[in-house]
């Protein structure tokens, strides 16, 4: 009975189309990328060098040989109160990160600049001081993650539209 229930599960859950979070696959205009950033050190540089690789994209130092230039013309990361007790103390936080990329092909398509926000939320713990700064940094490293995922699949569905140029 118990194999029975699991195995509906698995087709109820296959049906809708769920499958597990992993390699984007990716048009080959995306197949050998150069990425361009002012902090080429940073946190989203990084997840996104990383986000392509899992998708097959060999990472190229110069954009001569690439098939695709992915730049990341701002990126930006913070947090702000959302709301605050009675004593004026903060209670909730918005962590939001901020990215404007841009992209050519070889082919000669561009995608202009285009801004993209994700934001989490996240409650203060007035007894756990260490705890937040590690809880804020965490989701941060997450946001980050989220966005180089995004960039990605936006980069990649800009490839995919019908009639681009």
């Amino acid at each position: 009975m118990r194999f029975i229930a699991i195995l509906l599960v698995a087709a109820a859950v296959a049906a809708c189309g769920f499958q597990l979070r992993g390699a984007t696959l990716l048009p080959k205009e995306l197949s050998r990328v150069h990425l361009r950033a002012a902090n080429m050190n940073s946190v989203l540089v990084e997840k996104l060098e990383a986000q392509l690789r899992r998708s097959g994209v060999e990472i190229l130092p110069d954009e001569t040989a690439a098939t695709a230039v992915l730049t990341i013309v701002d990126d930006q990361a913070d947090e702000r109160v959302l709301s605050v007790s009675a004593r004026g103390e903060p209670q909730e936080y918005e962590l939001y990160h901020t990215v404007v990329f841009a992209m050519t092909t070889a082919t000669g398509f561009v995608l202009e600049p285009t801004t993209m926000t994700l934001t989490r939320d996240y409650f203060f713990d007035e007894q756990d001081i260490l705890g937040r700064r590690e809880d804020a940094e965490f989701l941060q490293d997450a946001l980050a993650e989220d966005v180089a995922r995004a960039v990605v699949q936006r980069a990649a569905l800009a490839l995919r539209a019908p009639g681009r140029n």
